[in-house]
């Protein structure tokens, strides 16, 4: 762990992490941050599913922050090729505009200081909500142990994030079909 997390500097950083169902490997993705005064951050990844039928599905999502916070994301998510989220969230003078595939609202009078791009650089040392750039909505995280914290999500169900040198290692959920874990593997 500390040769991968040896590797990356202070204005760039490239994490990979392998995504397995219960202890089965179904894809990969890439978290990249870049930038020192403006920071960029992209998720990507890709999970294919061959059980009782083919599922491929791909996620993107790609933030833009500068000194007062977000200032735009887009967040995409396909399966077998068809747009099952589309989102993007940009900065307004006072506020932000938030377009999805069923809507557009405003969010006033608050800004989004920390993202689901964010997560896996930047422990979550004292934040209490992460903005989900997938879903338009703000996401509650408390500390769940030592360097290990809850997300809830919706329905109910939480994602669990664990973290060296500030760096996130592992994301585990539990879904109705199985275990989703997610390791880092390299940088």
């Amino acid at each position: 762990m500390l040769v991968l997390l040896g590797h990356m500097s202070a204005t760039g950083q490239n994490l990979l992490y392998a995504i397995k169902l219960n202890d089965e490997l179904m894809g990969k993705m890439s978290a990249i941050k870049k930038g020192a005064k403006v920071k960029t951050y992209q998720i990507e990844s890709n999970i294919k599913v061959e059980k009782m039928i083919s599922v491929e599905m791909h996620y993107l999502i790609r933030s833009e922050f500068d000194k007062q916070g977000l200032v735009k994301s887009t967040a995409r998510e396909t399966a077998n090729g068809k747009d099952y989220m589309n989102t993007e969230t940009t900065r307004l003078a006072e506020g932000y505009a938030v377009k999805t595939l069923k809507e557009q609202n405003q969010i006033k009078g608050k800004t989004i200081g920390y993202n689901l791009c964010m997560i896996y650089f930047q422990e979550p040392t004292g934040v209490s909500e992460v903005w989900s750039d997938s879903f338009g909505e703000f996401f509650k995280i408390k500390p769940a142990g030592k360097n290990r914290y809850e997300l809830m999500l919706p329905g109910g169900k939480s994602s669990f994030y664990t973290y060296y040198k500030g760096i996130c290692t592992t994301v585990e959920t539990d879904m109705p079909f199985g275990k989703l874990t997610f390791t880092l593997t390299g940088s």
